[in-house]
């Protein structure tokens, strides 16, 4: 008699990217992971606690640049408005906003798939 054996298979990616421009340098860690029981992927950001998900790597990545971006623009226009905020993340927002767009940060970090 044959046995039917299920085989799971993981496919994880981790890209960190430094940027060396700031004082001191900014990591941002983005990781990918295919979900088996959701038949789609899961991609995140660490330091911006942005999450995004997507059927295929280039949505999930998609979805987490817009979340990392709109996070960044309301982090950034919360502590102009009280300079006493401090949240980890911020410096992180701030240098993202100051690229100008999404689509220049999406390039920087390597968001694509």
């Amino acid at each position: 008699m044959a046995q039917l054996v299920d085989e799971v298979i993981t496919v994880e990616q981790k890209v960190t990217r430094k940027v060396l421009t700031t004082d001191p340098p900014l990591t941002f860690t983005i990781s990918i992971e295919y979900v088996p029981e959701d038949k789609g992927y899961g991609a995140w950001c660490e330091e911006m606690r942005a999450s995004g998900w997507g059927e295929t790597i280039e949505e999930a990545l998609n979805e987490l640049a817009e979340e990392m971006w709109e996070f960044a623009e309301i982090l950034v226009e919360m502590s102009e408005r009280s300079p006493s905020i401090k949240d980890p993340s911020l410096s992180h927002a701030r240098f993202l906003f100051s690229l100008g767009s999404p689509e220049k940060e999406r390039s920087i970090l390597g968001l694509r798939p």
